[in-house]
């Protein structure tokens, strides 16, 4: 009989061998990379045009586009509740003006601290300059105003005649595991006193937005972000590899793209004010768009630029818009009351005034890297 073979065994080239051995290893490799591509940091821009200006937003974190594309909801919805121009809170507050009050929630929070402001400011800023502002008409088609309804107009101004009181109420939030958390939120009634009133938040409305755009920090995977919204920049979290946030500063004597020097700046929000921004001519004269509440005419304290940092970590609700009417404020005062308040809300600051002569802060002082000619540096006193 004869031995039986042995059984065969199934063998493969030595290339499919080594095709199946190595197969295992490049999907593991494969999922490794995908991994890490996301929850890599990656940098992301996204540019939107609102509050009259253009927002440009620079995220950097795992997953960036989702939240930059929310934040600028959140910026368009701000703009509806509070430009005069539009139906929202402020909108239905003038239309009010002598009448019953309108009940808000966010824009009382925001209104509560403007008024703080034009209280210390000694109004030098005033949230209800609404009637005048509208007859100079910088957005639109601006003019000299007549003299008689400049000082009709100018007659409606002053924020004491803003009330506003407010009142505590409890709601549910529902949590991810069915249950929910107590929260407490706050309504304000607000009413303007006499007929004819107006709420103008242009001096805040940039700085506002950017306080709205800070939100974006808190979005899971957020590492650190940086907006702009005209004349008003917040800067939030890290950049990747760390290092200061550096931020220009528009030289009032160049350009659009002209600057006049740099910052290095750890975070917080930063706005300018200047007279070179918007204005108009008018037999030989230029009339810009800060307003002196006290006058209704253009502000002449000296200055032709104002630029105010509010660092990480102050003390304030609406810090972006604080620092955007702080710089309004400190342009219609003048440089020593300006520094003076700058000082009282632990802010920083840099003047620069019709002779070119720069003034900044202690605190900014190391922060400042002066690039354009033709500025001398002066002393903060």
């Amino acid at each position: 009989m004869k031995p039986m073979p042995e059984k065969s065994k199934a063998r493969l080239p030595k290339g499919k061998r080594a095709i199946l051995i190595l197969l295992p290893l490049a999907l593991v490799l494969a999922g490794l990379a995908a991994w890490q591509f996301a929850h890599r940091e990656r940098e992301y821009q996204l540019d939107s045009f609102a509050m009259g200006s253009y927002v440009q937003l620079t995220v950097w974190g795992r997953e960036p586009e989702e939240g930059a594309a929310e934040t600028v909801q959140r910026i368009e919805k701000l703009e509806r509740e509070i430009s005069w121009r539009r139906d929202g809170d402020i909108g239905k507050m003038n239309a009010q003006a002598g009448g019953e009050p309108v009940t808000v929630e966010d824009t009382g929070e925001l209104l509560a601290e403007l008024l703080e402001l034009c209280e210390r400011s000694g109004w030098a800023l005033d949230i209800t300059l609404g009637p005048v502002t509208r007859l100079w008409d910088f957005d639109g088609e601006p003019h000299l105003p007549d003299e008689k309804e400049l000082e009709k107009a100018l007659a409606l101004v002053d924020y004491r005649k803003l009330s506003m009181d407010s009142e505590e109420y409890w709601y549910e939030v529902p949590t991810e595991d069915g249950y929910h958390l107590d929260c407490v939120g706050t309504k304000y009634h607000v009413s303007l006193k006499e007929p004819g009133m107006a709420i103008d938040l242009g001096a805040v409305g940039k700085g506002a937005a950017c306080d709205e755009a800070a939100e974006l920090i808190y979005r899971e995977g957020i590492s650190g972000m940086a907006a702009s919204v005209g004349g008003s920049v917040c800067l939030r979290g890290e950049k990747p590899g760390g290092g200061p946030f550096r931020v220009s500063v528009r030289d009032p004597k160049g350009d659009q793209a002209g600057s006049l020097g740099v910052f290095e700046l750890d975070g917080g929000y930063i706005s300018t004010s200047g007279s070179y921004e918007k204005y108009f001519e008018q037999d030989g004269k230029r009339y810009h768009h800060i307003l002196d509440p006290s006058t209704g005419r253009p502000a002449e304290s000296g200055l032709v630029s104002v630029t105010v940092w509010c660092p990480p970590g102050m003390v304030a609700r609406w810090p972006g818009a604080l620092s955007d009417g702080l710089a309004t404020a400190c342009f219609v005062l003048g440089k020593t009351d300006g520094l003076a308040l700058l000082e009282s809300y632990g802010a920083e600051g840099l003047f620069i005034d019709e002779n070119d002569v720069i003034t900044v802060t202690e605190g900014l002082k190391d922060r400042f890297s002066l690039t354009a000619g033709g500025y001398s540096l002066g002393e903060a006193g």
